[in-house]
């Protein structure tokens, strides 16, 4: 299995600078059965950002949050247990506690099935609570069909 060949995989936040919040860019989730977004925060993280899943009809609408899965990463980067992944919890709004994420992953999952039906793009909102740090996010798409690599999802 070849990873690009299966999966989609789609860069859509890359921030130096997360202190005054901000959006990623919206993806068309259509056609898709399964997101995974790859969230890593940055060494500098402090403070509490507080992450929200948007659902919309259009690129860039947030119109409802999303209750997602997640699970994070055991340790920082480069340390022993940084893959192994803490047990599945969910929310709506999660609260990322700089203390606790600070350099690791966190992997958000969403069945498209959890969707409204019309609402096609997801966005995903880093609030403004932190007071300092960057992150890079990865979505990664399930495509119902097979050439993933084919089309964009984005705008």
């Amino acid at each position: 299995m070849r990873l690009c060949e299966d999966k989609k995989l789609v860069p859509i936040f890359n921030s130096a600078d997360i202190v005054s919040g901000a959006d990623s860019d919206s993806i068309c989730v259509k056609g898709a059965k399964h997101v995974a977004l790859l969230v890593m925060f940055g060494p500098s993280l402090s403070g509490d950002p507080i992450l929200t899943l948007y659902e919309g009809a259009t690129d860039g609408a947030k119109t409802a949050a999303l209750t997602f899965a997640y699970r994070y990463g055991g340790a920082a980067t480069g340390s022993a247990s940084s893959d192994v992944l803490s047990t599945e919890a969910t929310s709506a709004a999660l609260e990322c506690t700089g203390t606790t994420f600070v350099s690791r992953l966190l992997v958000i999952e969403l069945d498209m099935a959890s969707m409204t039906d019309g609402y096609d793009w997801l966005t995903l909102q880093v609030g403004s609570e932190a007071s300092a740090g960057e992150l890079t996010v990865i979505a990664v798409l399930d495509p119902a069909y097979k050439s993933p690599a084919l089309d964009t999802v984005l705008s």
